[in-house]
């Protein structure tokens, strides 16, 4: 809302222009949010990343289920435990369109570097896929990332209902992983020399 002042009364009204600067507040709060741990590759900074993306997950969750209602089913895994032994939590929609975010260890010269590893796996098609979504090494993790890689497999999703049926497939349970096709982000691949 924005306001209008004549002097002495002020007139309120609706502005999409108040809607992004309000937008523009809470993407620079989560970045504030995530900034204190996402630039360390600690284990322990890496898995507080984690769990900031499982809490945006958690909307976004809520967010799908409002908009498409018992059509399809979204589940969200649990939060990771510090006491994991391999931190990870999934999303799963329609029961095979499933996407997996991770705490990997990479070691490089004998010094270990932790990170978030994303991946999506799907039964349907027969295992044709592409990438979820947006490279990881190409900036900081938002909402809004989040977000693009979530509308990424409910693309998929919707494109199999398109293309050939329902768009369940033969399904997988929340936490099981698909052999049938996965992907990993750019910073999961072996760099070459």
């Amino acid at each position: 809302m924005s306001s209008v002042c004549d002097g002495e009364s002020t007139l309120v009204h609706p502005d999409p222009f108040a809607q992004r600067v309000r937008a523009l507040h809470e993407a620079w709060l989560e970045r504030r949010e995530v900034r204190a741990f996402a630039g360390s590759h600690t284990r322990e900074a890496q898995l507080e990343l984690l769990l900031a993306l499982h809490r945006w997950a958690e909307g976004a969750v809520r967010d799908i289920r409002a908009v498409y209602g018992p059509e399809l089913v979204a589940e969200l895994g649990r939060a990771p435990r510090r006491e994991d032994t391999s931190p990870a939590f999934t999303v799963s929609l329609a029961g095979n369109h499933v996407l997996t975010l991770s705490l990997l260890e990479r070691r490089r010269m004998n010094v270990q570097h932790w990170y978030v590893s994303v991946s999506y796996s799907s039964t349907v098609d027969g295992g044709e896929g592409v990438m979820a979504g947006p490279e990881r090494r190409n900036g900081q993790w938002t909402r809004s990332r989040l977000e693009d890689l979530l509308l990424s497999i409910l693309g998929g999703y919707e494109r199999s209902v398109t293309e050939g049926g329902r768009g369940d497939g033969p399904g997988q349970g929340l936490g099981q992983q698909s052999t049938v096709r996965r992907y990993r982000d750019a910073s999961a691949r072996p760099h070459s020399a």
